[in-house]
C-alpha cells in the first residue's frame, strides 16, 4: 500500500491511497465465499450453492461491500501509518476502478491542530476581591424571606409586589391569537413576567373589575405572528393579595436549616456560603484573564467537526428538553452556541498541551477537597460524594477543574498580580 499526504491547511490532510489490485480480489473472494455458506437459494441445500452461481447472483453487490471494506481498512491503515489524528468523517473520492489495476481513492479530513510552541507573555494581571458584608447578608436574608412569602387578600386598590388573580383575553385587530388567554392566572405585579405593559396596566385595578388595555408586543417577541404589533388585553381581576413575610425568629432560623434556631447562627452560616461563592468567583474572573491571553496569544485553526460536536454539546447542556425533538433557533442562537463551541475547543487543545509541557497531576487531596465543598450545597453530602468516587464523567470533570486551577497558578508565578477591591455584588454580579 502506497500512502502520500498533502496538507492544503493546518488542519486539513488530502491522503492519496494506492491499494495492489489483488487486494480487493482477496476481500472480494473472502466475502464471496462467506456469502456462499450462508446464502439461502430454492433448490440448493445451504451451503452447497455453488460458487460461480452466487457470483452471478450476488458478484456485484459482494464486489461493492469488499471495496468498501478495503476502502476503510486501507484508510485506517493510513491514519496509523502517517501518524495523523483524523477529527469527523472522511470525505472519501473514488477514482475509476479498472479492473486488474490498483485501487487508488483520495479522502480529505480534518485532524487536530498541531501545536508547535505556546506563548504567553504577561507581566501583571489585575486580580478582583471584594470582602462579605452586613449588607451582602441582610440582602440573602430578604430573599429568604421573598422565598416563604404568604398572600393575605386584600380590599383595595392592586399595586407593585401585590399578587393578583386575573382572566385575561387578548386580541389583535379583533381576532384571538395563541397563547393570548388565560383564566383564573396568578402574577405578581412588578415580577416582570409579563410583556413590558401588562402588569403595569393591571396595577390600581379592584377585585372585580374589568377593564381592556392596550399592549404592544416587543419586535424581537419569539412568538413571530405577533411580534411588533399591539394587542388589546380585556382583563378581569378576582383577587388582589399583599405578601406577608414570616418573622425573623427562631422558627424562621430552624425553617432554614439551623437547628439552634439563633439568628446569629443564620447569618455567620450565610457569611460562610457568600465567602464560598465569592472565593470561587474570583478564582474564575482570575482564571478568565489568564484564558483569554492565551487565547489571543495563541490563535488556532479548529476542524469544523469539532466545533460542531462541542457547539451540540453546549446546546444540550442549555436545552436538555430538546434532545431528539424537533426545535429551531435563530441565527444569533447558532451564531453564540458555535462561538463559545470555537473558544471552548481551543482553549481546551492549548490547555492539554500546557499541561502535558509543565508535567501538571491533579493533585489527589484538591480533588477530595473540592469533592467535599460541592458536596454541602445538597442534603446529603456522603451520597453525594460517594456518587462522584463511583461516576468517572463527574470525578473526571472535578479533576479537569482542579487541574486548571494548578496550571493557572503554574503560569502566575512569575506574573504580578495587583488587586482591584469591589463591592460583593459588583464583582458577583458580572460574571
Amino acid at each position: 500500500m502506497q500512502v502520500s499526504v498533502e496538507a492544503p491547511s493546518k488542519i486539513e490532510r488530502r491522503i492519496t491511497v494506492t491499494v495492489p489490485a489483488e487486494r480487493l480480489e482477496e476481500v472480494y473472494d473472502k466475502r464471496i465465499t462467506k456469502l456462499s455458506k450462508t446464502v439461502k437459494i430454492d433448490g440448493f441445500r445451504p451451503g452447497k450453492v455453488p460458487l460461480d452461481f452466487v457470483k452471478q447472483r450476488f458478484g456485484e453487490a459482494a464486489r461493492q461491500e469488499a471495496l468498501s471494506e478495503l476502502i476503510t481498512s486501507s484508510l485506517y491503515d493510513a491514519f496509523h501509518q502517517e501518524n495523523l489524528k483524523p477529527v469527523g468523517t472522511p470525505l472519501v473520492e473514488p477514482k475509476t476502478i479498472v479492473p486488474g489495476q490498483p485501487l487508488e481513492f483520495t479522502a480529505i479530513v480534518e485532524i487536530v491542530p498541531l501545536i508547535e510552541r505556546i506563548n504567553f507573555d504577561l507581566k501583571t494581571i489585575e486580580k478582583r476581591i471584594a470582602t462579605v458584608t452586613e449588607k451582602e447578608v441582610d440582602h440573602v436574608i430578604e430573599r429568604l424571606r421573598d422565598q416563604q412569602v404568604t398572600w393575605q387578600p386584600v380590599d383595595r386598590a392592586a399595586q407593585e409586589k401585590d399578587q393578583v388573580v386575573i382572566d385575561f383575553l387578548g386580541m389583535i385587530e379583533g381576532v384571538p391569537f395563541t397563547g393570548g388567554k388565560a383564566t383564573n392566572y396568578p402574577i405578581i405585579l412588578g415580577s416582570k413576567t409579563m410583556i413590558p405593559g401588562f402588569e403595569e396596566g393591571v396595577v390600581g385595578m379592584k377585585a372585580g373589575e374589568e377593564k381592556t388595555i392596550p399592549v404592544p408586543f416587543p419586535a424581537n417577541y419569539f412568538a413571530k405572528e405577533v411580534a411588533g404589533k399591539t394587542a388589546e388585553f380585556k382583563i378581569k381581576l378576582h383577587r388582589v393579595s399583599q405578601p406577608q413575610h414570616p418573622e425573623l425568629n427562631e422558627a424562621f432560623a430552624k425553617k432554614m436549616g439551623i437547628k439552634t434556631g439563633n439568628l446569629d447562627d443564620l447569618r455567620t452560616e450565610i457569611r460562610k456560603n457568600l465567602q464560598r461563592e465569592l472565593e470561587r468567583v474570583i478564582k474564575l474572573k482570575l482564571k478568565a484573564q489568564v484564558f483569554d491571553k492565551l487565547l489571543e496569544q495563541n490563535p488556532l485553526e479548529i476542524p469544523q467537526a469539532l466545533i460542531q460536536k462541542e457547539a451540540e454539546r453546549i446546546h444540550h447542556q442549555m436545552h436538555p428538553h430538546h434532545q431528539g425533538k424537533e426545535h429551531g433557533h435563530s441565527e444569533a442562537e447558532m451564531a453564540m452556541f458555535k462561538d463559545a463551541a470555537k473558544r471552548n475547543v481551543a482553549l481546551g487543545l492549548l490547555v492539554a498541551e500546557l499541561v502535558k509541557n509543565h508535567n501538571v497531576t491533579p493533585d489527589n487531596e484538591r480533588v477530595q477537597t473540592l469533592i467535599a465543598s460541592m458536596s454541602t450545597l445538597y442534603e446529603d453530602p456522603k451520597e453525594v460524594a460517594t456518587w462522584y468516587a463511583k461516576d468517572k464523567r463527574a470525578l473526571a470533570e472535578i479533576e479537569m477543574q482542579v487541574l486548571e486551577d494548578q496550571l493557572v497558578e503554574k503560569l502566575l508565578e512569575s506574573i504580578e498580580i495587583t488587586e482591584k477591591m469591589m463591592s460583593y455584588s459588583e464583582l458577583v454580579n458580572t460574571q
